[in-house]
Formats: C-alpha cells, sequence, structure tokens
C-alpha cells in the first residue's frame, strides 16, 4: 500500500532543514512548485527569475536513500514560475489570492538512486479521499482531503483529516490511495486572517491538477500511469491484424518512443513493445492510434472500428493525444462565453452527478472520460466543443473558426463523420436562434432563456467562476518552512454535549444508552469535571525496537480555547526527549489550575502494553527529574479501530454506568478463551487483567478488538490478591475518577521509596472512554466516528 508514493517522493532542502516537497517523473527529473525551489535557494518565493545553472537545489528521497543528498538544476524549458495572471508574465504579489504558474522540473546529476521509481499520474476524481506528505516525507505528519471543486488554476480540496495543515506541504504529490496514483501537486492552503477565530468548518488545501500541469508545461515528458489491465491481449490482438509486418511495427515503435520522449529499441521492437509504451504513459494510447494511422494506409472496416473500441476499453478517459489537448487547450484560454457548468448539464443531461468545475479546460476534461450514448454519432467530448464554438461565434470569427477546424481535424481521427459534426453545429445554432426568437416576441419567457443565449453579464459570471473558490485575503503557500510550535489552533474544541439526544447516530462523547437517553455519567459532576480537564494527546509511532519514537503532540486548555497540534516530530528520538517536549507543551501551551492535565498517549495495538507511565526526563523540571505517571494523568488510548471493535466500543459505552468489572487471569491468556469471556459479558465496560507479563499484549488486543474501553494492569504482579486489590480501585468510584486513582497510586509508590512493591510502582491504565473527542484534525487512526 502507497509503496509506488514512496519510491518516488522527493524532499527539496534548504541546507539541514525540509522547505517542500516534489515528486520523481522520470528517471532523472523531479517535479515540484517553482516557490519551493525559490525558497530552497533563499530567494522570495514569488521570484520569477530563472535560476543559472550554478544554482543547485538540494534533493533527498526520504525512502529510498534517507541518508544522501543530490544537488539538482532547474530545466529551463520546465520553468513557470508564479504570475499573477493566466497570460502574460505579471508578477504575483506578496499574499495575493490565487497565482497561475508556479511549477519548475529539476534535472538530477544522474539517474535516482537504486529503489526509486517515477510515480504514476491520473487525473483528480472527485469523492476520492487524497493524501499529502509533509516535506520530510515521514508518513506521520499526513493530510487526509477530498477534491470539491475544480476552480482554475488550482482545485480546491476539503481536508477531512490528519495533521494540521502547515508549511512545508508545498511541491509534494496528492496520492489517491484507492487508484494507487499521483493527482497533483500541494500548492497553497487555506489561512484566515491575522487575529480571526479559525472556523468549524473543514479547513481547505489547494493543488494543482494533472491536466493543468500538463497544459502549463507542454515540454514535460508523458508522465507514467498506473500498469493497465483490462484490453490490453485485445489491443495486441486486433493490432497483429493491422500491424502485418516487422517494418510496420518498427516504424510505429520508433515514432512513438520520440513522441512519448522515451527510447526506441529500434531492431528489437515487438509489438509488447509498441503496446508496453503506449499504456504505461499518460496520453499514450490515443497517440498509439495516431501513430499507427499515420504509419498505415489509411483504413477502414471492422478491424479498424474494432481497434478504437479496444483503445477505449484500455484508456477510458483518455481519446485525445498530447498535441490535440494542448492545442484545445490553447483556443479554450480565450473562451469566455460558456457557463462551464451549464454546458456540463446540456451535454450530459442523464448524469446522475457532475462534478463541480468552473473552467472549460476541466470540463472539456471531463467529457472526455464519456462516450456517446444509443445512436448518437457525435461522442460528449466534441458536444462540448461545438457549443463552445457556437457561442464564441457571436463574439467574431475567433476562436470559433479555429474550434470549427479542430472539431473537424478530431472527429476525422476519432472516426466520427465530419458531416455529423456540422449537421450538430447547424442544428445547435438553429436552436439558439429559435429560442431567442421565442425570448423576443414573448417578454415572460427571458429569463428561461439559457444563459448562452443572451449576451453575457461579464461581471456576473466572473464572479460565479469563483464563488466560494477565491480563498479570502490571508492564504499562504505552504512550502518554506519546516512544522514546529504553531501558535493557533485549527478548529474549536468539541467537548460533551449536554443538551438533548440527536434524532439519528449519536457522535462519540454522547453516546445514548439501552433506553435512548445519555450515560447519567455524563450529567454527573465528577464527569462534566473530567470533560474540562486539560488535555496533551500524543500519537506514538515507535520504531520496531521499541527504543525511539516518532509522534505529535496536541493541546487543549479547556473551555472555549482552541484545540491545534502543537509539534510534529518527526525524527527518532528517545522516550527522554518525548517527555521533554510533553513538559514543555504543559508549561507553555496548558492552563492546568486547578487540576492536572490528562496526557493521552495514542499507541497502535501492538504497543498498547508501552511503559509510557513510567518515562522520566531529567533535566526538564527545574525542580528535578520530572515523571510524567505521578505529576499527571497519564492514559494510553487505541489509535487503532476495526469497524468491529467500534461497533462494540458503542454499545459498552451505552451501557457504562451499569457496567460490571471483569478480571481476565492466568485462565483467560488463551486467546479464544478470552474472547468468549469478553463476548457473553457485552455489557462489561472494564477489564483487569491481571496474568503473567507475556500475557498482557495479547489480552489488550483482545480487549480492544471487543470494543472494551477501560482496563487497568499491573505490569509485573498478577495473582488473586493483585486481582483483588485493582478491582478495590475500579469499583471504589466513577469511572471518570479513575486517571485520578491511579495517578495517586502512582505517587504514592514514588512517595515510599523503601517500598518496592507498592502496587502503584507498575499500575497502567488504557482509557478510551467517550469523555471527550479527539480534535476535528486528528489522524485518521483517532476519528472513532467512522464506523
Amino acid at each position: 500500500m502507497d509503496q509506488p508514493l514512496f519510491r518516488s517522493f522527493v524532499s527539496v532542502r534548504d541546507t539541514g532543514r525540509a522547505v517542500g516537497a516534489g515528486v520523481l517523473l522520470a528517471d532523472d527529473l523531479v517535479l515540484t512548485c517553482a516557490h519551493v525551489v525559490n525558497s530552497a535557494l533563499g530567494r522570495d518565493r514569488y521570484d520569477q527569475t530563472l535560476p543559472g545553472p550554478d544554482q543547485g537545489v538540494r534533493v533527498r528521497l526520504p525512502h529510498v536513500a534517507p541518508d544522501r543528498d543530490l544537488t539538482a538544476r532547474v530545466e529551463p524549458a520546465l520553468w513557470s514560475p508564479p504570475r499573477a495572471t493566466a497570460g502574460g508574465s505579471r508578477p504575483v504579489p506578496p499574499g495575493a489570492h490565487l497565482h497561475h504558474g508556479d511549477l519548475a522540473v529539476l534535472r538530477l546529476p544522474g539517474p535516482a538512486p537504486a529503489g526509486a521509481e517515477p510515480a504514476p499520474f491520473l487525473p483528480h476524481a472527485y469523492g476520492n479521499e487524497v493524501i499529502a506528505l509533509w516535506a520530510s516525507g515521514h508518513p506521520l505528519p499526513t493530510v487526509r482531503a477530498v477534491p470539491r471543486v475544480s476552480a482554475p488554476p488550482w482545485v480546491a480540496l476539503d481536508v477531512v483529516g490528519g495533521t494540521e495543515v502547515r508549511e512545508g506541504f508545498s511541491g509534494g504529490p496528492l496520492w489517491d490511495r484507492d487508484r494507487q496514483a499521483v493527482v497533483g501537486l500541494v500548492v497553497a492552503d487555506l489561512r484566515a486572517p491575522a487575529g480571526t477565530r479559525q472556523p468549524q468548518a473543514a479547513a481547505t488545501l489547494y493543488a494543482i491538477s494533472v491536466p493543468a500541469i500538463e497544459a502549463e508545461l507542454p515540454e514535460l515528458p508523458p508522465p507514467s500511469v498506473p500498469t493497465a489491465r483490462r484490453g490490453v491481449q485485445q489491443l495486441l490482438a486486433v493490432l497483429e491484424t493491422i500491424l502485418t509486418t516487422p517494418d510496420a511495427v518498427r516504424g510505429c515503435e520508433e515514432l512513438l518512443a520520440s513522441r512519448l520522449l522515451r527510447p526506441s529499441l529500434g531492431p528489437g521492437a515487438d509489438l509488447d513493445r509498441l503496446v508496453g509504451l503506449a499504456v504505461g504513459v499518460r496520453r499514450g494510447v490515443p497517440e498509439l492510434l495516431q501513430v499507427v494511422r499515420e504509419v498505415m494506409p489509411a483504413g477502414s472496416g471492422p478491424q479498424w472500428e474494432r481497434l478504437r473500441r479496444v483503445a477505449r476499453a484500455v484508456s477510458p478517459g483518455e481519446c485525445l493525444t498530447r498535441k490535440q489537448q494542448r492545442d484545445l487547450n490553447g483556443l479554450l484560454a480565450h473562451c469566455g462565453r460558456t457557463d462551464p457548468r451549464a454546458l456540463l448539464a446540456d451535454v450530459l443531461p442523464h448524469a446522475i452527478e457532475l462534478p463541480a468545475v468552473t473552467g472549460l479546460a476541466d470540463t472539456v476534461d471531463v467529457l472526455e472520460g464519456f462516450e456517446a450514448q444509443g445512436a448518437q454519432p457525435m461522442p460528449p467530448l466534441l458536444q462540448g466543443v461545438v457549443r463552445i464554438g457556437v457561442d464564441e461565434s457571436e463574439a467574431g470569427a475567433y476562436p470559433a473558426e479555429d474550434l470549427e477546424a479542430w472539431t473537424e481535424r478530431t472527429a476525422a481521427r476519432l472516426g466520427v463523420d465530419v458531416a455529423a459534426v456540422r449537421q450538430y453545429a447547424a442544428d445547435v445554432r438553429g436552436y439558439r436562434a429559435e429560442r431567442v426568437r421565442a425570448a423576443a416576441d414573448h417578454p415572460a419567457v427571458r429569463q428561461a432563456v439559457h444563459p448562452t443565449d443572451r449576451p453575457p453579464n461579464h461581471h456576473a459570471a466572473h464572479h460565479a467562476a469563483h464563488h466560494d473558490t477565491r480563498p479570502p485575503a490571508g492564504w499562504a503557500g505552504v512550502g518554506s518552512a519546516s512544522v514546529g510550535m504553531a501558535p493557533r489552533g485549527t478548529a474549536p474544541v468539541e467537548t460533551a454535549p449536554t443538551d438533548p439526544a440527536p434524532v439519528g447516530p449519536a457522535p462519540v462523547g454522547s453516546v445514548p444508552s439501552a433506553n435512548g437517553s445519555r450515560p447519567s455519567g455524563h450529567r454527573t459532576e465528577d464527569g462534566a469535571r473530567l470533560s474540562r480537564v486539560p488535555r496533551v494527546q500524543v500519537e506514538l509511532l515507535p520504531t520496531a525496537t521499541g527504543r525511539h519514537y516518532t509522534y505529535q503532540v496536541w493541546a487543549w486548555s479547556g473551555g472555549d480555547a482552541p484545540h491545534h497540534l502543537v509539534l510534529a516530530r518527526d525524527t527518532e528520538v528517545t522516550s527522554e526527549q518525548v517527555v521533554d517536549d510533553i513538559h514543555r507543551v504543559l508549561v507553555e501551551e496548558i492552563r492546568e489550575d486547578p487540576e492536572p492535565a490528562l496526557v493521552e498517549f495514542f499507541l497502535p495495538a501492538a504497543w498498547l502494553g508501552l511503559p509510557v507511565d513510567r518515562w522520566e526526563s531529567f533535566d526538564s523540571d527545574e525542580d528535578g527529574p520530572f515523571g510524567l505517571g505521578f505529576t499527571r494523568r497519564v492514559v494510553i488510548r487505541t489509535a487503532q479501530r476495526s469497524r468491529t471493535s467500534y461497533a462494540g466500543w458503542k454499545r459498552r459505552t451505552a451501557a457504562l454506568d451499569t457496567a460490571r468489572s471483569l478480571v481476565l487471569d492466568h485462565g483467560s491468556t488463551d486467546r479464544k478463551v478470552a474472547r468468549a469471556r469478553l463476548e457473553m459479558q457485552p455489557e462489561v465496560g472494564t477489564v483487569i487483567v491481571c496474568c503473567e507479563p507475556r500475557h498482557h499484549g495479547a489480552l489488550l488486543r483482545q480487549c480492544v478488538q471487543a470494543g472494551v474501553h477501560t482496563v487497568l494492569w499491573h505490569r509485573e504482579e498478577h495473582g488473586e490478591s493483585v486481582a483483588a486489590g485493582l478491582l478495590e480501585l475500579v469499583e471504589g468510584g466513577h469511572h471518570t475518577q479513575l486517571p485520578e486513582t491511579v495517578r495517586l497510586e502512582r505517587a504514592k509508590a514514588v512517595a515510599e521509596a523503601t517500598s518496592t512493591g507498592h502496587r502503584g510502582r507498575q499500575l497502567s491504565l488504557m482509557y478510551d472512554a467517550p469523555d471527550h473527542r479527539p480534535p476535528q484534525l486528528a489522524p485518521d487512526a483517532w476519528v472513532l466516528t467512522q464506523p
């Protein structure tokens, strides 16, 4: 999973720190943002000057060669610095809204290190969740987002989870996990003006889409695509009936390789090589059809029609060659009379759901993915271009006449009768003229005329084209600094609600009980008090040895304070450094009066037994060593829940106030037995694990799988007396008092220095009860509201 992303991810660096990211496009080419290159060179991020050959950019492939820096140079022909408008080269004022360009390609001194591979590329799919890695490439600071609208020059995405969007993500690839492909480059995020409170709605991320990258850099080598499967054998079979001689195959292979900027095998070329070239890159299959048509005499008949049909199956979203697409985008840049959304609705009236687009180039790209239905001879792509041309003809000859010529030439190459194209254009013109006459004769009908049937209101069209897509003042690029201390939060905290239970599924923190009401524990003084306790939440990722860690830290001071990401450390450090950072957050970010904060460690299921509650730092406290476990309430929470465990968690949470305790002792060390005991008692909310330490890990994971939210155990001692003592702690009060009870037990053990057997010395608590929800932008594993 995601290995192609890791093998192609590039970190762009300025001396010892990462300032942005990039992605391997070819064996020796890296695609990134121009403002990231400027930041790496110590220049103004909007500088348009082409870096000289003596200005090297340091890059690193962190997942392939983490300790090796390479010096890359900017390719002059593939330098597109930020500019204020689509045309011209006017510079971007600092802090401006949208900008164009902002792309660069770096050439490595040689092939990328062993193990690296160019990334596969595909256009983005609306509704498909994507991820973005921070500049270092470490998987911990990861943003999850969903494309919302294509608003040239950028695509707007709603952030739905992961880490806080901070500077350092720019230039990095947007990765579609479902299709395992890069679908764009991160370019900016949405920033609220200084001094304003962040809205509760999800943050917005901006990216440059794959079609926009190709249009901006026409000389860019065609990027790779995920390996094609469907239809390849059929494509080989039909080509055998058309390319019947070795010379024909070799001629096609040489021409196709030159157009795709790939090396040719010459006499060694065969059909497998020819098809492999075509299906391995963007728009390679349409290029293959064009090459076959040029090398062979103009063909017709069933084998040519079959070739077009099979090519569509192999590459369903592409029918234009790179040059055809580039020529069309150049013409569309001069068109402004057609409403993109109305065009989609007219050409695809029966489509169930249409993507949100605000640019004609993106609209045509969507239409390219649809086929003609029934007996309709005109594919949607050509229908759309014809309608745009008719609209533009009302304003003059250009670009309407060039669009007409492009449509007829492309139709011939797609096997569409040119007469059908001309008839369709005549029908559209006649229909428009009839509508205009009807509107003139009946003023009441005038308001119903399609927007393209009357002179456009350019101001209204401009406003509509940017509605909900233009970021307010204060947007910022995200590629020139490392993740560090965040002065502000990203979303207001969500505390346990106190209003009546809503209709429908209840969110975490407000799960109803069996009779439909919330657990009374959340209305008790103790429950409310714990919900308001300040929090420090640490997502911890141990290394394979369990001796070094990477992590990110969230802080909440209670009340209306923001719940925000404070620190993301993606370099491996010791437990003492973890405690140092937590102590610094407690001192600088948390208001603890009158109660000590709750420190929550989110751990993978395999590391629930990690003794985080015993960690100390010898230098962070002026009064001596700082021990987390007895100075603060320290609990362990699960960072992974499956659908099954989440269902059990909801069931046990609903019965919290009447829940009983269960002891899993030496007789339950068999996982089947433990599972059976937990299944037999679904109302159990608290489990005491009291057996040999070597069985602790398996039983803790078993509890998580069964949905148990509170587990108390002693790390070293076991037996009936120990189990009885732990039960006494659990049953002595409400479950919300457990974190404080365990903290006091640990403090007693430290205070009684002469007593080595005090039970608090090795006491641990897994407490995943719903008294406080995780932050809005918490990592995926924290989002317990997703079943």
